[in-house]
């Protein structure tokens, strides 16, 4: 068996085993998630808003990005059915990507804002101002997409943008608004924060004005928000691994593009392609309910109170009500 055969059928596998796997736990997760942050305690607090609404945009790339292709493997492929199929496959996907990471920037800046010591910049954070933002960037991603949506077409059964100055174009777009601005301001904040807990930490003292000044901001972080900074940053770190890889790859393909290439070498250049802008990526959307769990004790009890409520909701009667002769610990 050939090399460029033996790709053809790790890729196959990877799509009906892989990605399947990730989809069915991804929907669990993300709707679990949702299910978390929307309750009106939790939503109420900028940066869990932020949280919900990424993982509300995690929810519609997974299905949207990666159903059609588990579903092409023994069907058409839709995104190639049609030029209508294929732009607004890519307009909804593509949104919500670019909202997700806009909003995953935001939850970054609102952890630095809560941290500050200076009042004006703790006022970002604040639910008002996340509900403004997030409105905001949704239009202004919604609008700046359509453009990419429009100059996609298909060819040889392949939905692509294929004038060059267009995928030119696309390629700057793409490196700077995803694979190096996110990361940039994400990993910029996630510093600021950490400098301005270790301010925190020097300018309290055990008397004085600094202790009724700065102590409310303190407690605030070594409670919830201090939870939802590691959830944050955990996730970012994902985040960076899972998109560098297909930011290299395009501009490897921008340095390439006019190289005479042999057959193999052009299969082995589809499959780090699939694998860096379909597999790496879309498994990141199906990641951050598991991170949250494994980083998170507060996300882990209210996780538990989901389900909770939802034997409530089957059985009829609250968990752990007592019955005769047994015992049930209720959870709080």
């Amino acid at each position: 068996m050939s090399a460029t055969a033996y790709l053809t059928i790790v890729q196959q596998l990877l799509t009906r085993y892989g990605m399947s796997t990730y989809v069915a736990f991804g929907n669990l997760g993300n709707l679990l998630t949702i299910a978390i942050f929307a309750q009106k305690s939790q939503r109420l607090n900028p940066c869990s808003f932020y949280l919900l609404w990424m993982t509300v945009c995690n929810l519609v790339c997974l299905d949207v990005g990666i159903v059609p292709i588990i579903f092409s493997l023994d069907h058409l492929d839709i995104s190639t059915v049609s030029v209508v199929s294929c732009k607004l496959q890519f307009y909804i996907r593509h949104a919500s990507f670019q909202m997700m990471r806009h909003y995953k920037v935001l939850a970054c800046i609102d952890r630095f804002a809560l941290s500050s010591l200076n009042m004006t910049i703790r006022g970002f954070s604040q639910y008002k101002v996340a509900k403004r933002m997030v409105i905001i960037g949704g239009i202004f991603w919604i609008l700046v997409v359509i453009f990419f949506a429009a100059v996609r077409t298909v060819e040889n059964h392949s939905c692509n943008i294929f004038d060059d100055l267009y995928a030119l174009i696309y390629t700057i777009y793409y490196l700077i608004f995803a694979g190096i601005l996110p990361p940039f301001l994400i990993m910029l904040f996630s510093l600021l924060v950490m400098r301005n807990l270790k301010q925190m930490r020097a300018r309290i003292t055990p008397t004085g004005e600094n202790v009724s000044q700065h102590l409310p901001v303190a407690n605030k972080l070594r409670k919830r928000d201090r939870d939802l900074l590691k959830m944050v940053l955990v996730e970012v770190l994902f985040y960076v691994l899972s998109t560098l890889p297909f930011s290299i790859f395009l501009v490897y393909k921008i340095i390439t593009d006019d190289w005479v290439k042999s057959k193999e070498r052009k299969q082995i250049e589809t499959f780090i392609n699939y694998m860096a802008q379909s597999f790496m990526m879309y498994f990141n959307t199906a990641l951050p309910f598991y991170i949250y769990i494994f980083t998170s004790a507060s996300f882990r009890k209210q996780t538990m109170g989901i389900f909770a409520k939802f034997y409530a909701f089957i059985t009829g009667k609250p968990f752990g009500v007592e019955e005769p002769g047994r015992t049930i610990v209720t959870i709080k």
